[in-house]
């Protein structure tokens, strides 16, 4: 009888350890993701800003006319003119690499060679856990009766809109499913062209049922509803100039 006492405390006490190593594993992933979320911002203001960050890939061709947010991607990624390591077909990018990986999701990110982001240089989709506010990579807009995407131009301004998301967690799966490639994503937030449908939303809420996400500003917030959380402002678009 006494075994029996003995051993029920100690499953019990067992139990309770492994739940607690799985709260401060989550904890930790969480921390770590914040942390790369937060070197996400401070490397696009020194992108945007353009004198600190002189080598903006295609982006040079518009001198201080603006970038491309898609040249900045590549930069984190170290893909297309940035690309680094030995030129092979392919390669895989670490955690050491740089900081668009979150330590949650365990699968592998294999990088190729000559390829740029939008040609799917990063992959596979499922794995991928870090997008970009689509907003700033392409603006939804009405040309006579039709709702096109068209590619924007972003400048130092930008950093003006402190309240605008930079990047976040997404659900690479999930966008597999929306047939929708992964590195780029947006809630509707109210918008009656192409975002309204919700294609282009896949966030991860894989940090205790919530998603990180880091903003021009600087600071790192998460919610469990981020498409309707207060003072996070989706629905801005870079004007038709860039300026």
């Amino acid at each position: 009888m006494e075994l029996v006492v003995v051993a029920s405390i100690t499953l019990v006490l067992a139990s309770i350890v492994l739940v607690s190593l799985a709260q401060v594993r989550s904890t930790t992933r969480g921390f770590i993701c914040k942390n790369n979320l937060k070197t996400v911002a401070f490397e696009f203001a020194q992108f945007a800003d353009g004198t600190t960050s002189p080598n903006r890939g295609e982006s040079n061709r518009f001198g201080r006319r603006g970038f491309r947010i898609e040249d900045f991607q590549e930069k984190l990624y170290h893909i297309d003119e940035f690309w680094k390591g030995p030129k092979t077909g392919e390669t895989e990018y670490l955690a050491s690499d740089g900081p668009l990986i979150c330590p949650t999701v365990q699968g592998k990110l294999r990088r190729m060679y000559g390829l740029a982001c939008s040609e799917y240089a990063v992959g596979p989709s499922r794995n991928v856990s870090i997008g970009f506010n689509m907003r700033l990579d392409r603006a939804s807009r009405q040309i006579l009766s039709r709702w096109v995407l068209e590619p924007v131009l972003l400048t130092d301004r930008i950093l003006q809109h402190i309240s605008v998301p930079i990047a976040f967690d997404v659900d690479g799966s999930l966008a597999d499913d929306l047939g929708t490639p992964p590195y780029y994503s947006a809630p509707p937030a109210g918008d009656p062209g192409k975002y309204g449908s919700g294609r282009y939303w896949f966030p991860g809420t894989r940090h205790n049922q919530k998603m990180n996400a880091v903003f021009v500003g600087g600071h790192v917030l998460s919610s469990g509803r981020p498409e309707n959380e207060p003072g996070w402002n989706w629905r801005y678009q870079p004007p038709p100039s860039g300026y």
